[in-house]
Order: structure tokens, then C-alpha cells, then sequence
């Protein structure tokens, strides 16, 4: 009985042996396995160059910002926009008259002006980046 196990599982070994043979020398499927190889190169190329183009990206800003080159005027010009169109459609759905609106904008200004003019006089400073003009 045990050469009867045997001789079935060599059988089994030998249609194994046989199947992965005839997978192996199968000429779609190694066309297929080469183009989905291509594929994944590809795509793991187009990753690594976009994380590389990331990674200098922000080493350029971070060199830039160690020499003091700083691009503030942008952003500082578009909150400043902002500000404005705030302000003028405020002014338009405001619930009181034009000049009632102007009478508080203007008292919120001298208001603003007089507590700037506070901090400058009692000699208040404002801490910038922490270089102190280096």
C-alpha cells in the first residue's frame, strides 16, 4: 500500500512538473507578465520623479528662506485684496445708512491709529523672526 502512495504522488509531482513547464515556456503569458512589468516601472518612474520634483521644490524655498529671500508681496497684496472686497460688499448688505457705516469705520480707524500709536510711544516691540537684524 505505501508504493501505492508513492507512485500517485510521484504522478502528482510529475503533472505539476509538467503544468508549470508548459506555463513557462507559454509565450502570451510571458508577453503579458513583460507588459505588466513595463506598467508598474512606469508608474513607480512617474511617482519617484514627482517625489523628486516635491523634494526640490521645497529645498529651494527652504534655501531661499536661510538667505532671506522671501516672496511676501504676494501673499500680502491678496490678503490686502481680500480685505478691500470684504469691506465693500460689508458696505453694500450693511443694515444701516451709507453714512452711519461710514461714521463707524471711520471711529474703528481713529480707534485702531490711536492703540498703534500707544504701542509705538510706551516702546513696545514686535518680535519678528528672532534674528534681531542678523
Amino acid at each position: 500500500m505505501s508504493t501505492f502512495g508513492r507512485r500517485s504522488t510521484a504522478k502528482q509531482w510529475a503533472r505539476l512538473a509538467m503544468k508549470v513547464g508548459l506555463l513557462i515556456t507559454d509565450a502570451k503569458l510571458w508577453a503579458a507578465v513583460n507588459d505588466r512589468v513595463r506598467e508598474r516601472a512606469g508608474d513607480l518612474g512617474d511617482l519617484v520623479r514627482d517625489k523628486y520634483e516635491v523634494a526640490t521644490d521645497r529645498l529651494d524655498d527652504a534655501r531661499g528662506a536661510l538667505r532671506g529671500e522671501t516672496d511676501w508681496v504676494s501673499p500680502v497684496a491678496s490678503f490686502l485684496g481680500g480685505i478691500g472686497i470684504g469691506v465693500a460688499v460689508g458696505m453694500l448688505f450693511a443694515p444701516v445708512s451709507g453714512e452711519e457705516a461710514r461714521a463707524a469705520i471711520r471711529d474703528r480707524a481713529k480707534d485702531v491709529t490711536s492703540k498703534v500709536n500707544e504701542m509705538a510711544g510706551s516702546g513696545a516691540r514686535f518680535r519678528g523672526t528672532g534674528t534681531e537684524g542678523d
